[in-house]
């Protein structure tokens, strides 16, 4: 390799390298942004309506529920999420997949950054740089992740896996029933 082919190469990969921080910074910039507007009201105070642990376990026995009731359906794992991202209740049922435990907390957590359901937002983003962004910053565009709004108040998310994208969302939709 000649010195000339090194430097091309070399720069190339650290092209690639500012790029793939450039577009991670950019997602996770958009997150923290969610986040700040999730926990700050008017005025910069803090808002205190989040979603409590009683509609938190309601909306995951729900989810259980309607699985047990349309036999159909496989094993889920249900999470849902405060309005600051964090675990208020989950409930996985025997015989679910290994999967569903590494991929359903980044369906809530996409559901609760972007204040929208995450089979809508996968239908929304094209460009592979904003999913590769999406994903790199622990995002997730499989359906199965939705916000909770209460009187149009965004108070948290709720996220479900183990099945087929279309059965993890019948799943979180029927959950959101309960509340």
């Amino acid at each position: 390799m000649t010195e000339e082919s090194v430097n091309t190469l070399a720069t190339r990969r650290g092209m690639l390298g500012i790029a793939g921080a450039v577009a991670g910074g950019l997602a996770v910039s958009q997150m923290a942004a969610g986040s700040a507007s999730a926990a700050t009201g008017s005025g910069g105070s803090i808002a205190t309506r989040t979603i409590s642990l009683a509609q938190a376990q309601r909306l995951a026995e729900a989810a259980v529920r309607y699985v047990r009731d349309h036999p159909k359906l496989p094993p889920m794992y249900v999470v849902v999420v405060d309005s600051a991202g964090e675990a208020k209740a989950s409930l996985r049922m025997d015989n679910n997949s290994s999967a569903a435990a590494e991929l359903v907390p980044h369906k809530a957590h996409t559901a609760r950054t972007f204040r929208t359901a995450t089979a809508d937002l996968a239908s929304n983003i094209k460009d592979p740089g904003q999913i590769a962004s999406l994903v790199a910053a622990g995002g997730s565009l499989l359906a199965g992740g939705r916000p909770i709004f209460e009187n149009s108040q965004f108070i948290g998310a709720l996220a479900v896996g183990g099945g087929t994208p279309a059965q993890d969302d019948e799943v979180a939709r029927a959950a959101l029933s309960a509340l």
